[in-house]
């Protein structure tokens, strides 16, 4: 067994938390890392005039990576948090405003890792150009996951703008890639 086997049975057992969220941001975590990896590899003197821009993208999506890690952690104590208020209570709308931001900082940090990664894709090592796709579509479909989960908690008009904003993004960074096949 893996060091993943014991989250994976967390979220596949019968519980609310870690649920659907927290999975986006794994998943995201995941493509973020990848990208990490990619970018690590355009380094050293081979290549000289993009090593120190990559060595610096490595380091912003490794840090990102970690950071959804962190939100993952975070969205399934917030679901316990809302589940522990009773409704209608001041202290049941706050713990729902305080889940209702962790989807959407999952997005917009989807948003941010795939705008860097499509931007960085052209000037990647070729040989790792498919792990930077990776990292797009892992991270575009995060954020499409996560999106949904937003939804779920009936975000404002400000959040829905502000994640409408981050889903163009993600369409773009995808639609950089070019057709599958």
């Amino acid at each position: 067994m893996s060091g993943f086997a014991p989250y994976i049975d967390q979220l596949a057992a019968r519980t609310p938390a870690p649920g659907g969220g927290a999975a986006a941001a794994i998943a995201a975590a995941l493509g973020a890392a990848a990208g990490a990896m990619a970018a690590r590899y355009t380094t050293g003197a081979k290549w000289a005039d993009r090593s120190a821009e990559a060595e610096q993208l490595g380091q912003v999506l490794h840090d990102g990576a970690r950071r959804l890690l962190v939100l993952a952690e975070a969205d399934a104590g917030a679901y316990a948090a809302v589940q522990a208020t009773a409704a209608g209570s001041l202290e049941r709308a706050a713990a729902e405003a305080a889940a209702a931001r962790i989807p959407l900082d999952t997005l917009i940090a989807c948003a941010d890792a795939a705008d860097a990664l499509a931007r960085f894709l052209d000037r990647c090592n070729p040989r790792l150009r498919s792990d930077v796709e990776t990292g797009i579509h892992l991270l575009a479909g995060a954020g499409r996951a996560a999106w949904r989960t937003l939804l779920i908690n009936q975000p404002d008009g400000n959040a829905r703008t502000i994640a409408g904003g981050a889903l163009r993004r993600l369409d773009g960074a995808e639609a950089r890639l070019g057709p599958c096949g």
